[in-house]
């Protein structure tokens, strides 16, 4: 193999790896953006260290389990908007981050909890 052979040979190696780098590296840039998952029952289970396992309150702080979707997105909004309900604690800080769309999912979630675990029934 000459000299000129084993150069051509390595400009083509080192042209297709850069091609390879360079797509890589234009990629982000020419694909769709993944659209988000949104796991409902994981940010639910971030309610349960107030509202109870399952929306089920065990002490002073509302159970949010078997209340009307329509009753429970409204309060959400609400605490989300710029004028929370007066006594509000914690939860105007902790719903800013989520869309409407996901508030709407929690309220759908909770309220298909039943208010009462019902015996014998794993929830």
């Amino acid at each position: 193999m000459s000299v000129r052979t084993t150069f051509f040979n390595q400009a083509k190696a080192f042209a297709l790896l850069g091609a390879f780098a360079l797509g890589g590296a234009l990629l982000p840039f020419t694909q769709p953006k993944a659209q988000s998952i949104f796991d409902v029952s994981v940010v639910a289970g971030a309610c349960a260290n107030c509202h109870g396992t399952d929306g089920r309150s065990p002490g002073g702080t509302p159970s949010l389990a078997g209340r009307p979707e329509s009753i429970l997105a409204a309060q959400l909004k609400a605490f989300k908007s710029d004028a929370p309900p007066a006594g509000t604690t914690i939860m105007n800080r902790l719903v800013k981050g989520y869309s409407d769309d996901e508030l709407n999912a929690l309220a759908r979630h909770f309220s298909q909890i039943p208010a009462q675990a019902q015996p014998g029934k794993k929830d």
